[in-house]
């Protein structure tokens, strides 16, 4: 299965000067935003799919915090499994969030993001296995290696989860958002954090 990403996304989210968007331009479907044909349910108000291997995620990580105040909602994850390196890199997410709450601090997704994207492809599945203990033992987590059956089952559960949202929402890229199990954001046709934001706000008050 492919992996896709957006390449114009980093760019497009570190402009110097972010432009606002004009409360009176209320987002346009197929513009900033597209339904999806069969709507999630069970789902939180907004999520964010990602990959810890996807390096426009890892940015996007750093600008959550401001989309989140701006939009005035929390925003909730889900990893994608579209193949086994996603696959390998959702079960250690994962692993993080069952027990955090499903909000892994800011420091464990940067710290998990660098174990995915720079661990030398050289390093032996024994060094990063060391690697990978570290960093859950340093934030009083156990590592996926130290689980329970009970917890590799949640774990598991919340991957079947991910794999269909993915599978319903036909993504075609990640970073992206998804809105009340209905909306898929455009993150491409947004000109800054604020205009997304705005976007994301809007979609929230749809039913």
């Amino acid at each position: 299965m492919k992996q896709y990403f957006k390449p114009a996304l980093a760019l497009l989210f570190t402009m110097v000067a972010l432009v606002g968007c004009n409360d009176t331009n209320t987002p346009k479907e197929g513009e900033k935003y597209t339904q999806i044909s069969t709507p999630i349910t069970d789902m939180p108000m907004v999520v964010e799919v990602f990959s810890l291997s996807c390096g426009h995620c890892r940015s996007m990580e750093t600008m959550l915090p401001e989309i989140k105040k701006m939009a005035g909602v929390n925003i909730d994850k889900v990893h994608v499994t579209f193949n086994e390196s996603a696959q390998v890199a959702a079960y250690i997410f994962y692993t993080a969030s069952i027990q955090t709450d499903g909000k892994p601090s800011d420091k464990l997704m940067e710290q998990l993001f660098a174990y995915t994207q720079d661990t030398p492809e050289a390093a032996t599945e024994a060094e990063k296995k060391v690697i990978l203990e570290e960093i859950f033992t340093s934030n009083n987590l156990l590592s996926p290696y130290g689980l329970s059956e009970e917890q590799h089952k949640q774990v598991y559960k919340k991957m079947t989860e991910a794999e269909s949202i993915v599978a319903n929402s036909q993504l075609a890229s990640v970073p992206a958002f998804i809105v009340n199990g209905k909306y898929m954001v455009q993150s491409d046709a947004h000109q800054s954090l604020d205009d997304m934001a705005n976007t994301i706000k809007y979609l929230t008050t749809l039913n």
